[in-house]
């Protein structure tokens, strides 16, 4: 069964930035009234990872239609708040559809790989040189986008970074597993591209937040430089 855990993840020595997202909905009044969860904190121990390049072209796309269902959802989502849409990129796509793809035949639903890649390193070996991610994940939900795409709009956590303004850039991933727990399983990578030489920081957290119920879930992973709540 795939875990569903709120984690802290502390701290891991990453190259990254501060996404200037809200945790504050953490602990919504809203978000836990409709979101059935696991509140328990638990300590992720990363396992050690090298980034290598992949070639894109091992990963082809399980449905593209559907794919491109969450793409434009989450642009008209968008664009209903007056921001801009973010336009497709295949490296983003490409570290979408492997993760997908991973938790669909590995029956899982998280953003530690099972080689112990994170969304951040899946991306650069996609070739995307990112100054800032994020990553949403969902599962379930019969593989309809439109009940995905409402469900990570109704939980805040992930409204805000659908509707964040800190990314340039997105990529969708779809897999389907008829064997596996749910079935469907999809990953939206969001990033901004690198402008200039990263800054390492000294030691970010990483936080993240799920939420599950009888017919799927999802979750979100971000950058903190405070511990998570």
């Amino acid at each position: 069964m795939p875990t569903h855990k709120r984690r802290a993840i502390v701290p891991l020595l990453i190259l990254s930035i501060v996404l200037p997202l809200s945790l504050s909905a953490l602990a919504g009044a809203s978000d836990a009234a409709l979101f059935p969860r696991d509140f328990t904190p638990t300590v992720y121990v990363h396992l050690p990872y090298v980034v290598r390049p992949l070639d894109p072209s091992l990963i082809p796309p399980d449905d593209l239609a559907n794919e491109a269902a969450i793409a434009d959802l989450i642009n008209g989502e968008r664009d209903a708040e007056g921001l801009a849409a973010l336009p497709l990129v295949s490296e983003l796509t490409q570290s979408a559809r492997r993760h997908s793809r991973d938790m669909a035949d590995n029956n899982f639903g998280g953003h530690i790989g099972s080689d112990g890649s994170n969304p951040g390193q899946r991306m650069e070996e996609a070739g995307y040189e990112w100054m800032a991610w994020g990553e949403i994940i969902g599962w379930g939900f019969g593989g309809d986008p439109a009940l995905m795409v409402d469900w990570w709009m109704n939980s805040p956590t992930h409204r805000d970074i659908i509707l964040s303004s800190s990314f340039q850039h997105y990529g969708v991933g779809y897999a389907y597993n008829a064997s596996s727990d749910y079935g469907h399983y999809w990953t939206v990578n969001f990033g901004s591209p690198a402008t200039a030489a990263r800054a390492t920081s000294p030691a970010p957290y990483v936080c993240t937040f799920t939420v599950s119920g009888p017919q799927g879930g999802s979750s979100i992973i971000l950058h903190t430089a405070q511990p998570c709540q």
